[in-house]
C-alpha cells in the first residue's frame, strides 16, 4: 500500500498550522495578562501615592475650625501636592489662573479622575469602589482649595479696590459658602481614607496583582 505523500503532507501543514494557532493564542493570553498587570501596577502606584500624602498630611487639615477663613489652604495644597506624580502643579496655587500653570492643573485633574475610572475597571469587588472614590475625592479637594484660594486672591484685591475690612469681604462675596464646600469635600476625602483602613483595602487590591 502506498503512501498518498499530498494527503500526508496536507496533514503535516495543518498540525503545524494548528500548534502555530495554538502558540499565537497563548502568546495573545500571556500579553494581556502582562498589560493587565501593567495597567493595574500603574494605577495602584499612583492610587498609593494619594494615600501616603494623606496619611502623613491629614493632621493639619484638622487643626481650622469651621468659623475661621482658611488662609493656610495655599500650605495645604503644597503638601497635598508634594510627589512625583503631582509635584508639577504644585506651584499653580501660587498663581492661579495663570498659563501655562493652569492648564497643566486641569490636565492632571483630568488624570486624577481617569486614574479613579481605570481603577475601577482595573480590579475587582467593594476594594475598586472605594479605592476609585479615594482618588476621586483627592481630585476634587486640589480643585476647590485652588477655587478657595482664587477666592482668597479676590478679596485681597478687592479689598484694596474699595478699601473693605477682611471681614466685609467675606459677607459680601460668600466666603463662608465657599469655605463650606472645602470643609464638605475634605470631610468626603476623610470618610474615603477612613473606608480604605476598614476595609483592608490596600491589601486586597496587591492580592489582585498577580501575573498568572
Amino acid at each position: 500500500m502506498q503512501l498518498d505523500w499530498n494527503f500526508c503532507l496536507s496533514v503535516v501543514t495543518v498540525v503545524i498550522a494548528i500548534i502555530a494557532l495554538l502558540q499565537t493564542k497563548q502568546q495573545i493570553k500571556l500579553s494581556n495578562k502582562q498589560h493587565l498587570f501593567d495597567e493595574r501596577i500603574e494605577n495602584y502606584g499612583i492610587a498609593i501615592g494619594l494615600i501616603q500624602l494623606y496619611e502623613k498630611n491629614r493632621d493639619f487639615f484638622d487643626e481650622n475650625e469651621d468659623d475661621k477663613a482658611m488662609l493656610s489652604i495655599s500650605y495645604w495644597f503644597e503638601l497635598m501636592t508634594n510627589n512625583t506624580y503631582l509635584e508639577q502643579i504644585a506651584s499653580v496655587i501660587k498663581n492661579p489662573l495663570k498659563q501655562p500653570d493652569h492648564k497643566e492643573f486641569l490636565v492632571k485633574l483630568e488624570m486624577l479622575s481617569s486614574v479613579a475610572t481605570k481603577i475601577e475597571l482595573l480590579f475587582n469587588k467593594k476594594e475598586a469602589t472605594l479605592l476609585s472614590e479615594f482618588v476621586f475625592c483627592y481630585q476634587k479637594s486640589l480643585m476647590i482649595m485652588y477655587q478657595y484660594q482664587i477666592l482668597l486672591d479676590d478679596m485681597k484685591k478687592a479689598a484694596q479696590d474699595h478699601q473693605w475690612t477682611f471681614e466685609e469681604c467675606q459677607q459680601k462675596m460668600g466666603e463662608d459658602q465657599q469655605r463650606d464646600q472645602v470643609h464638605t469635600i475634605l470631610n468626603a476625602l476623610k470618610k474615603a481614607y477612613t473606608m480604605l483602613e476598614q476595609e483592608n483595602v490596600n491589601e486586597k487590591i496587591k492580592k489582585q496583582i498577580k501575573l498568572k
